[in-house]
């Protein structure tokens, strides 16, 4: 079973005024992603020997119930944790407009848990995902 995921975790931290240069703050934010990376494929291995060993096939409203439960926290987690870091000097509106979109993808994926799940612009995390990327955050999406 392959289920597409991503995007990174919401929530109101307090933004750090510490400036970091660009490679501190991607390495700072990548190894947080790899870190709720992981606990996302932890979960979702749990959920697979649960739900699908043996041949069994979840519903669809199991799925999305899944990727809610799962996926959600950590994403939350994440992206409060990169607010904290401080953002590099010259590069906070750019910045601020990707956490900005990581939110919005969990907001998106409270409102409708499916598009966790969906590959494209109807992916919850579509811009972040975009942006990130761009940026250097390539290790936020991978789980």
């Amino acid at each position: 079973m392959v289920l597409v995921l991503g995007g990174c975790g919401s929530g109101s931290g307090t933004e750090s005024t510490t400036s970091l240069t660009k490679a501190q703050f991607l390495k700072k934010g990548n190894a947080i992603c790899v870190k709720g990376g992981e606990e996302i494929n932890k979960a979702y291995a749990r959920f697979s020997r649960e739900h699908v060993a043996g041949g069994k096939t979840p519903s669809q409203a199991l799925l999305d119930e899944a990727a809610a439960e799962i996926v959600l926290p950590v994403r939350r987690r994440e992206v409060r944790l990169l607010r904290t870091l401080g953002v590099p000097s010259g590069q906070e509106q750019y910045v601020d407009t990707m956490l900005t979109a990581w939110e919005e993808g969990i907001e998106k994926g409270e409102e409708d848990p499916r598009s966790l799940r969906l590959a494209g612009p109807e992916y919850a995390f579509y811009k972040s995902y975009s942006m990130g990327n761009d940026y250097g955050l390539e290790k936020c999406w991978l789980s």
